[in-house]
């Protein structure tokens, strides 16, 4: 009998290669990202250093750790915009009083805008930080006066 391809073998890969080139899932899971999965809950980042140094150089610990806790709500909602829970703040050691002053600091340093609806919790939108002008005022912050921080007059 003739054979067709006599040489066939040869072009055959090793049985330890094998293992290397199939599609078949192995023994043993490779994982192939660079970095391990993280297990259990995290901040989610990327995390503006510039509003992150603004919010540490605010007086008592409940404002940074309010605006830890609201990065780390922005990371499981995937927004800007999230309800900020008592229950959330607790997690990171902030009461319900401590809640609000914080909010104020935070509010009052451009760092986030709070609506505060009667009797339920304070929608937090997280601002974007201008590190040309850290403390430039927003139309907002400070009544009767313009972004470019001179008064506005009105007419009568």
């Amino acid at each position: 009998m003739d054979d067709t391809f006599p040489t066939l073998d040869r072009l055959r890969l090793p049985d330890d290669q094998i293992a290397k080139h199939t599609p078949a899932t192995p023994k043993e899971k490779v994982n192939s990202s660079r970095t391990p999965k993280i297990r259990g809950e995290f901040l989610k980042g990327p995390i503006p250093l510039e509003w992150l140094g603004r919010a540490a150089k605010l007086r008592g610990k409940a404002s940074l750790a309010t605006a830890l806790a609201i990065w780390f709500e922005v990371g499981r909602r995937r927004s800007n915009e999230i309800k900020l829970t008592t229950a959330i703040l607790a997690r990171f050691g902030v009461n319900r009083k401590a809640k609000y002053r914080a909010l104020k600091q935070l509010e009052g340093a451009n760092l986030i805008s709070v609506v505060r609806p009667p009797r339920k919790n304070p929608i937090v939108t997280v601002l974007i930080v201008d590190s040309e002008s850290p403390t430039k005022p927003t139309c907002g912050s400070v009544p009767g006066m313009s972004l470019d921080g001179t008064a506005i007059t009105t007419a009568i």
